[in-house]
C-alpha cells in the first residue's frame, strides 16, 4: 500500500476511534487531575496520588497521540521515525493508563448492557490508532523494485 492510501486509512481510523477518546479521555484526565489535586490539598495521599498519576499518564498519552498523528498525516513515516523517545514514551504511558478502563468498560458492558460499552470511548478506543502509529513507525520499509 502506498503512503497516500495508508494516510487515508489512518485518518479514517483516527477519526472513528481516536477523536472520541481524545475528547472524552482527555476531559476525564483533566477532571482526574483537578480532583486529585483537590483531594491532595485536603490532606489525603494514597488514592488522590494514584488518580493524579493515572490522569497525568492518560493526558500525556492523548497529547502524544495527537502530536504523532499530525506528524504522520503531514510528514509520513519519516516524521514518525524522527520523533523523540519521550513522545513515544508518553504514548506508551497513555496506552498503559487506558488498559484498566478497557477492562472496566468490557465488564460493565457485559454486566449492565450495551450502553455501558460507551466507556470504551473514554480512552481505550485510542489503543487501536496508537498501535497503528507504532506499527507504522517500526515496520520495515518496503523493498525498492528495480
Amino acid at each position: 500500500m502506498d503512503e497516500r492510501r495508508s494516510k487515508y486509512l489512518y485518518a479514517a481510523l483516527a477519526a472513528a476511534f481516536g477523536l472520541p477518546s481524545l475528547l472524552l479521555g482527555g476531559a476525564m484526565a483533566v477532571f482526574g487531575i483537578g480532583g486529585g489535586l483537590a483531594s491532595l490539598a485536603d490532606g489525603n495521599i494514597a488514592r488522590p496520588l494514584l488518580m493524579l498519576v493515572w490522569s497525568l499518564a492518560g493526558l500525556a498519552g492523548c497529547l502524544a497521540w495527537l502530536g504523532l498523528s499530525c506528524d504522520y498525516l503531514l510528514g509520513g513515516r519519516r516524521a514518525l521515525q524522527a520523533r523523540s523517545r519521550a513522545q513515544w514514551g508518553a504514548l506508551l504511558l497513555g496506552m498503559i493508563a487506558s488498559v484498566p478502563l478497557l477492562g472496566i468498560g468490557i465488564w460493565l458492558g457485559l454486566t449492565y448492557g450495551p450502553r455501558a460499552f460507551a466507556l470504551l470511548l473514554a480512552g481505550p478506543s485510542l489503543l487501536l490508532p496508537a498501535a497503528h502509529l507504532a506499527w507504522l513507525r517500526w515496520r520495515q520499509a518496503p523493498a525498492m523494485q528495480g
